[in-house]
Order: C-alpha cells, then sequence, then structure tokens
C-alpha cells in the first residue's frame, strides 16, 4: 500500500518541498535536488500523467541542466564521447515545452474540477504560474549559454568589444529579470541575480579601466567581489559524508562557473595593479607596493622587471593614447572641481607605467610617431591582433616594438641598440604580458580542456 502514494497534493507541503526545492539549485546541491523531486514523484504513482506529477518530472530534468549550466559542460570540447554545444539548449527548450504542457494540464484540470477541494483547485493555479516564470527562466538561460559561447569565442578570434558584451548582459536583465519574480523562486532569481551582476561589473570595470578611469574601474571591482563573496556564502564548500574507513570529511569544489568568474575579477585586479601603478604607490610605501603587487594572480609588474633585467632593454612602458578621450585625468582620477587641461602632442599619448623611472623624452618622440603610424594604418577598433609592431632608428640606433594591450593601450619596449624584429624573447615576453592583458587567453579557458 505504501507504493501507492499520496492521490491529490492538498498544498502546504508541496510548497514546502518546492521552497526546498529550490533552495538546493540556488546552492549548487544539484543531485540533492534531482534527488528530492524523484523521491516526491514516486509518492504519486497513482497520479503520475497528473499537472504535479508532470511538473516534478519537469524538476528532475531542470536540476540536471542546472547542473550542466554551473559546470559550464556545455562548453566541452567536442569530441566521440563528448556532447555537442547545443545540447543544453536543447534541454532548456525541452523543459520550456514540458512546463507548457504542465500549463495545459492544470487548465485542463481546471475544466474538470468536480470533486477537486478548493486547496487543490489553488495549488494547480500556483502551479501554472510557476511553471509560467520558469519558462522565462529557461528562456533566459539559453541566452546567457550563447553569451558564454561568444565570450569564448572572441577569445579565440583575439577581439574583445567588452563594452558590447556588458550591454548584452544588461539587455538579458532588463528582459528577464522581473519575469521570475514568485517567493518560491526567490532562491533562483537570487542566483541569476548574482551571476549576471558580476558580469556586468567585471565587464563595465574592464571598459572604464581601458579608458583609464581610476575610480569607476576600482568601484566595479570592488561590488563584484562584493557579489561574489556573497554567492559564495551562498554556495560555501559544504562536507561529505565520511569515508567508510573513517577518513576525515571532503569538501565538495564549487560548480566551474563561480571559480572562473572568481578568476576573472582577479585577473582585473592585476590589471588594476599595473594600469594605475603611479597612483597606488603614492599611497603605500616602496615595500607595502611590492608585498601587494606580487600577492595578485598576475604579478605584471615583477615579470616586467624581471625582463628588464635579463635583457638589455633600457626601457618598459605601457603608453595610453588619449586622442579623442574625454576625462583623461593625471593619474586616472579627477578630484571634484579640479579643471585639468586636455593633453596636446606628446602629452596626449602618457606613459601610464614606466620602468625603469620615468620614461626617456629623447625616445618618445619616435614612439609617438610609430603608434600614431599604426594607429592610422589599422582599424583602431581591431586592436587585439596578435601582432607585434617593430622599428629600427639609424639615427639614435635604437629598436622600439609594441604591440596594443587595450584599444588605447600599448605596451612599448625600448632598445638602444639594434635588435632582430624576430627576437623570440622578447617576442614572447610580449605576446605572453599582451595575451593576459587583453583577457583572450582567459576567455578562451572558459572551455574545458582548452589552454
Amino acid at each position: 500500500m505504501a507504493n501507492v502514494g499520496r492521490l491529490s497534493p492538498n498544498g502546504d507541503k508541496e510548497e514546502q518541498f518546492l521552497e526546498d526545492y529550490f533552495t538546493c539549485i540556488s546552492r549548487c546541491e544539484h543531485d540533492k535536488a534531482k534527488e528530492l523531486a524523484d523521491k516526491e514523484r514516486d509518492l504519486y504513482k497513482a497520479t503520475f500523467g497528473s499537472s504535479w506529477g508532470l511538473f516534478l518530472l519537469s524538476l528532475s530534468h531542470f536540476a540536471v541542466a542546472e547542473k550542466n549550466y554551473m559546470s559550464l559542460g556545455f562548453l566541452e570540447q567536442k569530441g566521440f564521447f563528448t556532447r555537442s554545444k547545443d545540447t543544453l539548449k536543447s534541454g532548456y527548450q525541452s523543459l520550456m515545452h514540458d512546463l507548457r504542457r504542465v500549463e495545459e494540464a492544470v487548465k485542463s484540470a481546471e475544466e474538470q474540477s468536480f470533486g477537486m477541494t478548493a486547496s487543490t483547485l489553488e495549488f494547480e493555479k500556483l502551479l501554472a504560474h510557476l511553471c509560467d516564470q520558469l519558462c522565462f527562466f529557461t528562456q533566459a538561460r539559453q541566452e546567457t549559454i550563447h553569451f558564454y559561447e561568444q565570450v569564448h569565442i572572441m577569445g579565440m578570434t583575439k577581439h574583445i568589444n567588452f563594452e558590447d558584451l556588458s550591454m548584452v548582459i544588461e539587455d538579458i536583465v532588463s528582459v528577464h529579470s522581473k519575469n521570475f519574480h514568485h517567493p518560491i523562486l526567490a532562491p533562483l532569481k537570487s542566483v541569476f541575480g548574482y551571476e549576471c551582476d558580476i558580469l556586468h561589473h567585471l565587464l563595465v570595470a574592464q571598459t572604464t579601466m581601458s579608458e583609464w578611469q581610476f575610480l569607476t574601474s576600482l568601484l566595479h571591482i570592488h561590488e563584484a567581489h562584493t557579489k561574489l563573496t556573497s554567492w559564495g556564502a551562498l554556495i560555501q564548500l559544504r562536507e561529505t559524508k565520511k569515508s567508510t574507513f573513517g577518513g576525515s570529511s571532503k569538501h565538495a569544489s564549487p560548480p566551474a562557473l563561480y571559480p572562473w568568474l572568481n578568476r576573472f575579477k582577479n585577473l582585473l585586479l592585476s590589471k588594476f595593479s599595473i594600469y594605475f601603478y603611479d597612483i597606488l604607490q603614492r599611497q603605500s610605501s616602496p615595500p607595502e607596493m611590492k608585498s601587494l603587487i606580487s600577492k595578485t594572480p598576475d604579478d605584471f609588474v615583477t615579470r616586467i622587471q624581471t625582463f628588464h633585467k635579463k635583457t638589455d632593454a633600457c626601457h618598459v612602458a605601457l603608453v595610453l593614447n588619449t586622442q579623442g578621450l574625454d576625462g583623461v585625468y593625471p593619474g586616472g582620477y579627477q578630484c571634484p572641481g579640479r579643471i585639468v587641461e586636455t593633453p596636446q602632442g606628446l602629452n596626449s599619448f602618457p606613459t601610464i607605467f614606466s620602468y625603469p623611472g620615468e620614461r626617456p623624452a629623447n625616445h618618445f618622440p619616435s614612439v609617438v610617431m610609430m603608434l600614431t603610424e599604426g594607429r592610422e594604418r589599422e582599424d583602431p577598433t581591431a586592436y587585439a591582433q596578435d601582432k607585434i609592431h617593430y622599428l629600427y632608428d639609424k639615427g639614435s640606433h635604437s629598436s622600439y616594438f609594441y604591440t596594443q594591450v587595450d584599444v588605447r593601450i600599448s605596451l612599448v619596449v625600448i632598445f638602444e641598440s639594434k635588435k632582430s624584429e624576430k627576437d623570440s624573447y622578447v617576442n614572447t615576453f610580449m605576446n605572453d604580458i599582451a595575451t593576459h592583458l587583453r583577457c583572450t587567453k582567459f576567455f578562451i579557458s572558459l572551455k574545458a580542456g582548452s589552454k
């Protein structure tokens, strides 16, 4: 008799189940959520074809889809035993159809409501309401899947328009965030909000950083960090069961999406530390600055210093092109009420990082000429090309290398000697720094198995 199960949901216990289920989803406990849905479905074997039975089946599939999404499984390399990248999109599309079927079942139940209690009828209406809102959520998931696919493709093509990416996230949020607002779905909406807000803040931070806006980029990195911390507390590492042999408890790792976003934040923090190195070092002592910089995941400053020591390089610098850019201030920040003249001539190409010491005045006319001519020759928006430019000045017997790392920022290396344009050590160093600062190498890493 126990296998027959309950014949008709009355609402109270089912609503508690739904709250528990979506709480598990928000904590990335997808296996537990699926187990809850499957067990609850077993209790209603006699009414498997009912709206509640169909809804529980959809929730079981939903937990699997969310697990795949959070693990970035939809970006797996194609292979003989791997799924295509469209599998998860198709899964969410199938879920939408299944949820619509539940809505139809509810309408049918309402039309044949003879003998149905008021509480059961009210619960049927709740199911229809939840199905409608979950359809919007699955649509949002399909759009964010497409977003991550585009991010990976941009990394491969070495051309990333961060402003366009941030606008895509803004559109997804503006269209969908208000469409799944039922209190039972609050945990789901919370996770959606964390993910999209973090992405938006990081992308805006990158865009404003490339325009040398100190305070704006700092605030967006801080906001992203705050959201990551809150989300991390929600999906905090939980202990698994102890082993049969009495070993210590193991901790489950967070799903791949969360640490990827955290690494993105850390990369931008490393980038911020070199783009605004001068203003940061004025706020601390040299030992403190060195200690803080060394703790960043990508210590660009030390890498540049090491390169300088191992070569006969005269100078290494990051140069900003301020032409046509509004609101460029010394140090990347403007005190309210202070008037600063627009940079002119050579000053319109300030060094935002310079090692060792101040930029060599005798070399920068050649550097600015090289940067200006290079920008005129090429599409100014197509900065992230894997290309290193070279110039040898016979008059000064000096060699100049540069590559663009952002739309307006270039990495420049100067030698007071004749260097080969194909010098492997110089080219490897510049390519390595550039791919990290452009974020292209990092975006490629979004796909499992990519290096």
